[in-house]
């Protein structure tokens, strides 16, 4: 009887599990349509849209989970089908939309830009902190450059965006910039997002031409000889105005 009872417990749970299960998928689909209904709006071809990831980002937001992973390969499969970061962005701030959500969480944005920089700029390496303020991120990086020696062959590149339609436009500029021509970035690269308008980043410091060519009122900051100017740099590029 015993036993009886264990087989009726142990088939009512397997029965609540696949009900779960098929709940959770069943609502991770129909997320997945809508963002796709919306992505073809926008003129995405279905064809070209789908990749594993999207189904990995719509359950990961069901199921409540912590999305970086998810991301991080829609990013990586965008860019590995020679999707732009500007369309990769765009969709993910749709999806967001149909969602009635005020926006990607920053985490997820950063981890999706950064799967997609390793694969389009590889082999520089792409470091976005993009929580806000961030000046510590940059400080903390330039004590790590400064530590045993002057960096050399090395400026700060800011960005602006003012009146964007996205609060990523800056970072969106500057990856774009980036992938045409990637040899402006150093081998390592870290990123900041100083306001939403705001993005600066580690550059070499002969991709000056370059980058004005490419990047409309972007400046270029040679770096200082000492670590107590290079962080009096990052509180002067943060502040909302010069």
């Amino acid at each position: 009887m015993a036993m009886d009872g264990d087989r009726w417990l142990s088939a009512k749970a397997a029965e609540r599990r696949a009900r779960t299960i098929y709940r959770y998928r069943t609502d991770a689909e129909a997320l997945r349509d809508a963002w796709r209904a919306g992505a073809v709006e926008r003129g995405w071809a279905p064809e070209d849209w789908w990749v594993p990831g999207v189904d990995a980002v719509a359950r990961a937001l069901v199921d409540g989970r912590a999305g970086g992973p998810a991301y991080a390969r829609l990013g990586r499969e965008r860019a590995e089908a020679g999707i732009g970061i500007r369309a990769a962005l765009d969709d993910v701030l749709l999806l967001h939309e149909r969602m009635g959500s005020a926006g990607p969480p920053p985490q997820v944005v950063c981890a999706l830009v950064q799967a997609w920089a390793a694969v389009v700029l590889a082999p520089v390496r792409v470091l976005l902190c993009a929580d806000l303020p961030t000046a510590e991120h940059l400080r903390a990086r330039f004590a790590e450059l400064y530590r045993d020696a002057l960096p050399e062959g090395l400026a700060l590149l800011v960005v602006e965006a003012r009146a964007a339609s996205s609060e990523w436009e800056a970072v969106t500029l500057l990856l774009e910039a980036g992938a045409r021509t990637p040899s402006v970035f150093a081998a390592e690269a870290p990123m900041a997002r100083m306001s939403p308008e705001r993005v600066v980043a580690l550059v070499r410091d002969d991709a000056g031409p370059v980058i004005r060519e490419a990047l409309h009122g972007a400046r270029i900051v040679p770096l200082p000889r000492d670590l107590s100017r290079a962080a009096a740099l990052v509180a002067r590029v943060g502040r909302d105005q010069d």
